[in-house]
């Protein structure tokens, strides 16, 4: 299942008791910050949830797997985000616990 922004919010609004256009504005103005840190060239740090920083990648050429084409990519830099040691294994140690379940039923 995927969880979109606006189902985002709504699960925002009703664990808060905010209104959907405040969580809204908030959700926006969050996203738009780390946008801009990200453009500016500064990382956003979230203990324990993980962190968002611009790598740099260098310029290489890359094959078309359909033409079998070499094509040039430019030098880049593109957005990451990295989690937290505990996000992490939170993450995993349910998944697991699923799949367990599943293959016990």
């Amino acid at each position: 299942m995927t969880v979109t922004k606006a189902e985002l919010v709504t699960l925002l609004a009703d664990a808060t008791g905010m209104s959907k256009t405040d969580v809204e504005v908030i959700v926006n103005g969050l996203f738009s910050y780390i946008v801009e840190a990200l453009q500016s060239g500064d990382r956003v740090e979230i203990r324990g949830f993980g962190s968002f920083y611009a790598k740099e990648r260098d310029a290489r050429l890359v094959k078309n797997p359909r033409t079998g084409q070499l094509h040039s990519v430019g030098h880049r830099f593109v957005p990451v985000f990295r989690p937290a040691k505990f996000f992490k294994e939170t993450v995993n140690q349910r998944l697991l616990e699923q799949n367990e379940s599943k293959n016990l039923s």
